[in-house]
């Protein structure tokens, strides 16, 4: 009786982590990914999005200091990093429920 209950539970919250990957992987896939750099050119700064493609790393021109709205990219890259953690810690945890509904 007990451990059909404990079962339950484990499959219960195996479901849910499986909702919260595919939530976060989505939610990810809309952020944008990389580095913010900032690149002097004469009496210019510009800034550049850094980020890979494949074995790339690629150097997405974002335009002129003033021009970009940075805070916004930094929390949107900031956010991004949050949610990889936590998708991490989720696909984890799912990895050890599947161990323990296996037996």
């Amino acid at each position: 009786m007990k451990s059909e209950v404990i079962k339950s539970v484990f499959i219960d919250e195996f479901e849910r982590n499986k909702r919260l990957v595919a939530r976060y992987t989505e939610e990810l896939n809309s952020l944008p990914k990389g580095a913010l750099f900032l690149r002097s050119i004469g009496n210019q700064r510009y800034y550049y999005l850094n980020f890979r493609e494949g074995k790339k790393v690629v150097s997405k021109f974002l335009g002129k200091e003033d021009s970009v709205d940075v805070e916004k990219l930094k929390e949107q890259l900031e956010q991004r990093k949050k949610l990889k953690d936590l998708l991490k810690k989720i696909k984890f945890e799912q990895k050890e429920l599947e161990k323990e509904l296996k037996k």
